[in-house]
């Protein structure tokens, strides 16, 4: 399998029609270093093309609930997306407290992570 996914054939497999707009939130998607909201997946396309801000919503919310998407729903009100596909596994996030920016972090093994939380002595919880 390739480094990402065949997203013309994904919305052909899901029913879906394959448009410009729903192709381009994929394609920003993917390229993004983290996850996005959706004011910014929005200007992202109008740079390219115009487009309906209700189209967009409508359009990530269909692919959450079909999930290829994932919504964050961190501290605050405005929720972030990312591509949710087996190139991108669920992975921990942090926000800045100041500036409410969203990082991506590393998976990690949950073993390993008991491991390091429990400490050299192996602690009990």
């Amino acid at each position: 399998m390739s480094d990402s996914c065949d997203f013309f054939q994904w919305l052909l497999q899901q029913g879906l029609r394959p448009t410009a707009v729903r192709l381009a939130v994929l394609e920003i998607l993917r390229d993004a270093e983290r996850a996005l909201r959706a004011q910014e997946i929005l200007d992202a396309i109008r740079a390219r093309r115009r487009v309906n801000k209700v189209t967009v919503y409508r359009i990530l919310e269909d692919f959450t609930q079909r999930g290829v998407i994932r919504r964050l729903s961190l501290e605050g009100r405005v929720s972030h997306y990312e591509l949710a596909c087996e190139h991108r596994p669920p992975h921990p996030h942090f926000q800045c407290r100041s500036c409410r920016e969203i990082q991506c972090l590393e998976p990690v093994p949950l073993k390993r992570m008991w491991a390091e939380l429990q400490g050299p002595v192996g602690n009990q919880a």
